[in-house]
């Protein structure tokens, strides 16, 4: 008997309303947080290098760009990568970028006082991620991420 192809019958379905956003991010909470944590407590130097590159990349990119998607998945992709454990880079290649929330859906502007915009929030987040995984800091990189997809799960629902 040939054993069956480790990825065989995974489907996911394509997140395309609201609803299936909030889920996915819910699902997100559940994967990240835990990957951010042990990538803080695994990850090599080359790894962190990777994550810190990548984070400082959103920044360089206009917003509101496929490219910018293509950044910020990169981004979770290598958070992922770095845990050492190769599921967690398999889940988030399985959903793609589609998973990123952030410019396949316009967020609403986060401060109505004009100080900063979703664009710098959403650097400060991955940053603040990007820093705790490098440190080495498993809490920190916890948090952060937690904050992160908490934020982007507040955000999507503004919208509505």
């Amino acid at each position: 008997m040939v054993p069956p192809d480790h990825r065989a019958g995974v489907k996911l379905s394509a997140a395309n309303k609201p609803e299936d956003m909030a889920e996915l991010i819910g699902l997100r909470l559940g994967v990240e947080v835990e990957a951010a944590g042990l990538a803080a407590a695994g990850r090599s130097d080359a790894e962190a290098e990777g994550i810190i590159r990548a984070a400082a990349a959103m920044r360089r990119i206009p917003a509101q760009t496929s490219q910018l998607l293509q950044a910020d998945f990169d981004f979770h992709r290598r958070i992922a990568q770095a845990t050492g454990n190769r599921f967690y880079g398999e889940l988030l290649e399985s959903l793609g970028p589609a998973m990123i929330a952030y410019p396949a859906h316009r967020l609403p502007p986060l401060d109505q006082a004009g100080h900063i915009g979703p664009d710098e929030v959403l650097c400060r987040e991955h940053e603040a991620i990007a820093e705790a995984i490098a440190d080495g800091d498993v809490d920190s990189a916890r948090a952060a991420m937690r904050l992160h997809l908490a934020n982007t799960r507040n955000r999507l629902s503004r919208k509505k």
